[in-house]
């Protein structure tokens, strides 16, 4: 999902998505404009058609996920829940589970958050429709041969054995309406 300035790495959805399907919430933060905010998040998962909590979900930064928790109790409402999902309590929103992104294998956030307008931090969020079957118009993962792993012996230097494993892969976005981006949420 996010950027990345090598030239043969994965580039991901922050360069496939583009025109309708990439929103600027210019900004539009929980704690002094909520309301704006959460019409957003319901813009985003409008612009993924057939988004729902078996089929897909919105990707975030944690810190961002943290806010929504809390903006929401601040405007008071029942759409927002706690679910278990695979023995993990997640946030849901119109039944589909808010998930942090992660980290990468350095601990630095998979969707991080950048300083922007003010200083103030903005971050990103991806609602992502996954493919369900094969005539579904959504986002599906591409593979080349599947994983190829070569057995290369014991090492002569060391008393180590090695492997080399060589796996293939992309994503595809199919329909245009699979996946959706909204950008520059302010983080407070």
């Amino acid at each position: 999902m996010r950027m990345l300035t090598d030239s043969s790495g994965f580039d991901g959805l922050g360069k496939r998505l583009t025109g309708r399907q990439v929103i600027d919430a210019k900004g539009v933060g929980l704690i002094l404009n909520g309301h704006e905010f959460f019409d957003a998040l319901d813009r985003i998962a409008a612009s993924v058609r057939g988004i729902n909590g078996s089929n897909g979900a919105p990707y975030m930064n944690g810190e961002l996920i943290t806010l929504i928790r809390s903006g929401f109790r601040r405007l008071g409402g029942s759409e927002l829940l706690m679910s278990d999902i695979q023995g993990k309590r997640t946030t849901m929103w119109n039944g589909i589970p808010l998930l942090d992104a992660g980290q990468n294998l350095d601990g630095t956030d998979m969707l991080p958050l950048t300083a922007g307008k003010g200083g103030k931090e903005t971050g990103d969020i991806y609602a992502v429709r996954f493919v369900t079957s094969e005539d579904d118009a959504a986002v599906t993962d591409l593979t080349n041969g599947g994983i190829q792993a070569t057995d290369l012996a014991e090492a002569h230097d060391k008393p180590v054995y090695r492997t080399r494993i060589e796996f293939y892969c992309g994503i595809a976005v199919f329909g245009g309406t699979g996946a959706a981006r909204l950008m520059n949420v302010l983080n407070g």
